[in-house]
């Protein structure tokens, strides 16, 4: 499947998307680097480098703090509040909903903005930096979420490798990510927003190609759903725009007039996003890097 100058290819096995080229975090690091990329008027437009970032992050608060509310629901029917640690914490939304709900939350984020914006405005720890290159005692969570992460890193194995070490035995780890086999994602093709995201998102999975991977990682599956947002119609049109670029502009046009039905809220589930549960059963072995010439950031999960 070719997006602009990328081209992804699918697990005949598991149907999940990787990206043919090697891409590394020095290549996208500018991606995440400013304010930009959590408030971004024109992220789905071409003169913007594509489908990137959000429209308003922070004005969405509420919708987003509410499915993350939902997650944390799920993670305590196997685990108690204690530690959690979110990957990708962005400005702390799933921080502030755990800490309301009597988690010990921290968080990493490697963009400089947003971990400005936890610590002063929200008052939370959130780290500066990678998985890879913050410290971290092993076994020290009982929970690790990763709320739209591991679909934005090049290598999902060592990252998971890393999440094992850090996750106590019985810990659960919750990642939402983009659905690469549901039926609506491939149906869309080249036209799922999830992949005009390129090279912001390199590794688009199905709930069977992470399923496979965590088990690599010492991971038993529990459950998985599909998963919506609640938003204004204004933050909808926005985000099915991609679609159809001519209708989503304008209807952005019309909303962008004033008044009140950009305000309107509706709860939206496509089928395209799912969160999966998973609980650390056993310590996994080392993983080994293997070939990857012929598979660009890394073989496909399932084989």
């Amino acid at each position: 499947m070719q997006v602009r100058d990328y081209k992804f290819r699918r697990c005949s096995s598991c149907r999940t998307l990787f990206l043919e080229q090697m891409v590394d975090e020095a290549q996208t690091a500018h991606l995440y680097a400013d304010t930009s990329y959590f408030a971004n008027p024109d992220f789905d437009s071409a003169e913007s480098g594509g489908y990137h970032g959000y429209l308003d992050y922070i004005e969405d608060r509420e919708h987003i703090e509410g499915k993350f509310t939902r997650v944390l629901e799920r993670v305590e029917r196997w685990r108690a509040p204690g530690n959690l640690l979110d990957v990708g914490a962005g400005p702390g939304f799933m921080l502030t909903a755990a800490a309301l709900r009597g988690w010990s939350p921290r968080g990493i984020e490697i963009n400089p903005w947003a971990v400005e914006y936890a610590r002063d405005e929200l008052n939370l720890d959130v780290l500066h930096g990678t998985l890879a290159s913050v410290p971290l005692k092993p076994a020290a969570f009982d929970a690790v979420t990763m709320m739209d992460l591991i679909e934005h890193v090049p290598r999902p194995d060592t990252v998971l490798a890393k999440t094992a070490e850090i996750t106590k035995q019985g810990g659960i780890l919750a990642i939402l990510t983009p659905d690469a086999g549901s039926p609506v994602s491939r149906l869309l093709g080249r036209r799922w927003p999830e992949v005009k995201r390129v090279p912001e998102h390199l590794n688009l999975f199905s709930v069977s190609g992470l399923r496979a991977l965590l088990s690599r990682h010492g991971y038993e599956v529990l459950d998985w759903h599909s998963i919506g947002k609640r938003s204004s119609l204004a933050t909808l049109v926005a985000d099915v725009s991609p679609i159809a670029p001519r209708l989503g502009n304008l209807l952005q046009t019309r909303l962008a007039g004033g008044g009140r039905v950009g305000a309107w809220e509706f709860e939206l589930d496509p089928r395209t996003k799912f969160c999966l549960y998973a609980r650390r059963i056993a310590t996994p072995e080392i993983f080994r890097s293997e070939p990857e010439s012929s598979h660009g950031n890394r073989l496909p999960p399932s084989q």
